[in-house]
């Protein structure tokens, strides 16, 4: 029994180091922008928002200052904080991601009933705190 379940530890890993860190439109359109106008956290942009199926939550951060895009971006796991994705650690050092895990610390619950649907953009957006 311990080697079924090792080898379902080792399965469900592989699963959840999905490595395309790519957005799909649809997702894109699910999720809301936060720039540093909303976060307080100066040339970063994170996608926050509902989680695809299958996936658990996250936030996606750009790799490119003040924008977001789809295609260059990586992915923060909530609540374990694991980075999944290349990061540029020109824009994005070790100071930064403090401040990103300090923005999602500061409004988890706000993050996680948004993720799950149970508000709505206008109100998740005015109640974010900055760091």
């Amino acid at each position: 029994m311990g080697k079924n379940i090792k080898n379902y530890k080792n399965y469900t890993q592989k699963i959840f180091e999905y490595k395309d860190n790519s957005l799909s439109e649809q997702e894109l359109l699910e999720m809301a922008n936060a720039t540093e106008k909303v976060t307080g956290i100066k040339n970063i942009v994170l996608w926050l928002g509902p989680n695809p199926a299958g996936h658990w939550k996250r936030i996606k951060i750009s790799n490119v200052p003040n924008k977001f895009d789809g295609k260059n971006c990586f992915t923060l796991t909530i609540p374990e904080f694991k980075i999944i994705g290349e990061v540029n650690t020109k824009l994005i050092d070790n100071e930064k991601i403090e401040q990103i895990k300090q923005f999602v610390l500061l409004n988890m619950q706000l993050i996680l009933d948004y993720s799950d649907y149970k508000i709505e953009t206008y109100d998740f957006i005015t109640q974010l705190k900055k760091v």
